[in-house]
């Protein structure tokens, strides 16, 4: 009875922390999407092309926007993942090496796809991308660029999502007490 009690126990506490995962993520996702539209208002007039790898060929403003907004996201997420959804209590510097390392990684990724994707919705929206026409178009062209960006980040933000769970249940934000306990019963 007393591991039946046990594994329910378990299995409660791995839909919880799914649940809380997915409504920390979901503020994280908010504030990221926020931050972006805000960050492309505040800085829709640094129109000058840059080119850095892996971020492509982009307006200094949206590089910016994109940049920063991922980063407000990703710390929003670590930090109240952290603290509530996984309880951890391992080492805090080991964990937030690894999560910056991972963070860093999934922006190279999200920034190979992000900009193929929000053209391609662009395109599909009825929008023509030809690389710097972009900057002298319409505020309706622009507007719908913007949003086709938001899209593509709300899109590759779902499979990120999956990545950091899991990254984080298993690796990051572990609970040394109950792996402890877990491997002591072995």
């Amino acid at each position: 009875m007393f591991v039946i009690d046990e594994i329910e126990k378990e299995k409660n506490k791995d839909l919880k922390q799914v649940v809380l995962f997915v409504m920390f993520s979901s503020i994280a996702a908010v504030a990221q999407l926020v931050s972006r539209a805000v960050i492309d208002i505040l800085l829709k007039n640094l129109t000058q092309m840059v080119e850095v790898w892996p971020f492509g060929r982009q307006a200094l403003g949206s590089f910016i926007a994109f940049l920063v907004s991922n980063i407000i996201a990703k710390v929003v997420s670590y930090v109240t993942n952290r603290k509530t959804t996984f309880k951890a209590n391992n080492n805090k510097v080991r964990s937030a090496i690894i999560y910056t390392i991972m963070v860093v990684l999934l922006i190279i990724i999200e920034t190979v796809i992000g900009t193929p994707l929000q053209n391609g919705l662009y395109n599909i929206l009825g929008g023509t991308f030809t690389g710097s026409e972009l900057t002298t178009a319409s505020a309706d062209k622009q507007t719908l660029y913007q949003i086709c960006g938001m899209l593509s980040q709300a899109i590759y933000g779902f499979g990120d999502g999956l990545i950091v769970f899991f990254m984080d249940k298993y690796v990051i934000m572990r609970n040394d007490d109950i792996s402890d306990k877990v491997s002591k019963n072995k």
